[in-house]
């Protein structure tokens, strides 16, 4: 069996993806649907803000095809306000969430803020992480930080000794710590394009400012993984290139040219009930 390999955008619901991603006249209700015949994965954000309801996660599940899986980022409450501190029934609570996917779950993700620091409050974090990873029984578990202090090859081995990964981020300004994952012997790469988000772009509609040596450093990795045996997540941003299905296509294509990929071209899943999907609850983003 090929590895697996998820490659998806970071949210499924932009304007300014109507008609040069969906097509003309689709309506909102149904673009994670049309979305799920393009993608095999994506990032999930609105997570953060609030964690999804049940009936929120059965209408994701029903809208797309086996083999589709969601990434869900953790709650800010856990990582950005009480910064781990008396928050274990929130993380109970998140981790209910992600079994609740059952197959549809990539890994969940923790990210942390810049000042969110090793020297500060890194007894903290190895406490939390430690009691987490008792926690998972099987779940896919990512964290991304973003001090130097913490993007080390030793804090990438302690999140590998306990069955996670490190998060590798590709954005602009920040140093490459892949060597730092691929020395953990972390069980997945868990990968985010997101360029140059310091400068946005006018509009998400359109690839804008060509990143070909990005992408063809990510295709060369992923393909060396993939022969491997290493699963691989990778979720494009839109302001990697402008147009995050593009950058999504255009790396396909050269892992494809080196490595062949399965062909993913499932039909549109139809939701049964079309009152429930007009709810709007499959376009939290």
């Amino acid at each position: 069996m090929p590895t697996p390999f998820f490659l998806g955008t970071a949210s499924w619901t932009f304007p300014d993806w109507q008609r040069v991603f969906y097509p003309d006249g689709l309506a909102e209700r149904d673009r994670l649907a049309w979305y799920a015949t393009q993608c095999n994965s994506v990032e999930v954000n609105t997570s953060f803000y609030a964690l999804p309801a049940p009936s929120t996660l059965v209408q994701w599940v029903e809208s797309v095809p086996p083999g589709f899986t969601f990434g869900l980022k953790a709650p800010r409450l856990i990582t950005h306000e009480r910064r781990l501190v008396d928050c274990k029934q929130e993380s109970l609570a998140f981790l209910d969430v992600l079994r609740s996917l059952g197959s549809a779950a990539a890994p969940g993700f923790l990210q942390f803020p810049a000042s969110f620091t090793r020297a500060r409050e890194g007894r903290i974090l190895a406490n939390y992480l430690d009691w987490l990873a008792g926690e998972l029984d099987g779940l896919l578990l990512a964290v991304e930080v973003r001090s130097a202090d913490l993007l080390t090859p030793a804090f990438a081995r302690f999140l590998g000794e306990r069955g996670m990964a490190l998060v590798v981020v590709e954005r602009t300004g920040t140093d490459d710590f892949y060597a730092a994952w691929e020395e953990s012997a972390a069980p997945y790469l868990f990968l985010r394009l997101i360029g140059n988000d310091g400068e946005p772009l006018p509009n998400d509609r359109e690839l804008q400012r060509p990143q070909e040596e990005i992408l063809d450093r990510w295709a060369a990795r992923i393909v060396g993984l993939l022969e491997k045996g290493v699963p691989v997540y990778c979720y494009t941003h839109n302001t990697l290139e402008g147009h995050s299905p593009a950058s999504l296509r255009r790396l396909r294509q050269r892992i494809h040219a080196r490595y062949p990929l399965p062909d993913w071209s499932p039909l549109m899943v139809v939701m049964e009930n079309e009152d429930a999907a007009s709810t709007g609850q499959l376009a939290l983003f």
